[in-house]
C-alpha cells in the first residue's frame, strides 16, 4: 500500500518541460525589418497556460505567449534569440503551458518611441548638419541630399540615402 502511495505521489509531483523551438526572430506583428530604428531590449518571458482538471480545459496558444512577451514594452515589435518551451504538470489536476522567452526588438520609429528623425540618433556634432526643413516628396529629399553631398562623409551620405528611400 505504501509503494502505491509513493508512486502516486511521484506521479502527482512530476512535470515535463519540452523545448519546442529556438528561433532567431519571432513576432506576431507587422514591422519593417530593414528599419534603421530597430534595437535590442531586455530579455522577457510570456506564457499562456490552461488548467487541467482530469483533462485540459482548453488549448495553449503560442501566439498568445509571444504577444504577452512582446507587450511588456510599448515600443516592442518582436523578439530575438527566442526559446519556446511546452510545459505540462498534471496528473488529475495541474496545468499545461507554452512559455516564450526572448530579447525584445524595439522599433524607435513608432510614434512616441524616440522617433526616426536623424537628430534623434546622430552624435551631437553631426546632428547640427541635419536639415530641419520637411520635404513633401522623396525626390525633393534626394535633391537636397545631392546638394549636400560634398559636405558629408560617404557613410553619412549612404545612411541618409537609405533612410530616404526606405532601405
Amino acid at each position: 500500500m505504501r509503494s502505491i502511495a509513493l508512486v502516486l505521489a511521484i506521479l502527482a509531483a512530476s512535470g515535463c518541460t519540452m523545448r519546442v523551438a529556438d528561433l532567431t526572430v519571432a513576432s506576431t506583428k507587422n514591422f519593417n525589418m530593414n528599419s534603421t530604428a530597430l534595437e535590442t531590449g531586455r530579455r522577457v518571458e510570456g506564457k499562456d497556460s490552461v488548467p487541467v482538471v482530469l483533462f485540459p480545459l482548453g488549448q495553449v496558444n503560442m501566439k498568445e505567449a509571444i504577444d504577452r512577451a512582446v507587450e511588456k514594452e510599448r515600443c516592442a515589435v518582436g523578439l530575438s534569440d527566442v526559446v519556446i518551451n511546452h510545459e505540462a504538470f498534471a496528473f488529475f489536476f495541474g496545468y499545461i503551458a507554452m512559455t516564450v522567452e526572448g530579447n525584445l526588438i524595439l522599433d524607435r520609429a513608432q510614434p512616441g518611441c524616440g522617433g526616426m528623425a536623424a537628430r534623434d540618433y546622430l552624435p551631437a556634432a553631426a546632428a547640427s548638419t541635419v536639415p530641419t526643413t520637411s520635404y513633401a516628396t522623396k525626390d525633393a529629399q534626394l535633391q537636397q541630399l545631392q546638394q549636400q553631398q560634398g559636405s558629408l562623409s560617404y557613410e553619412e551620405y549612404q545612411r541618409r540615402y537609405r533612410e530616404i528611400v526606405g532601405q
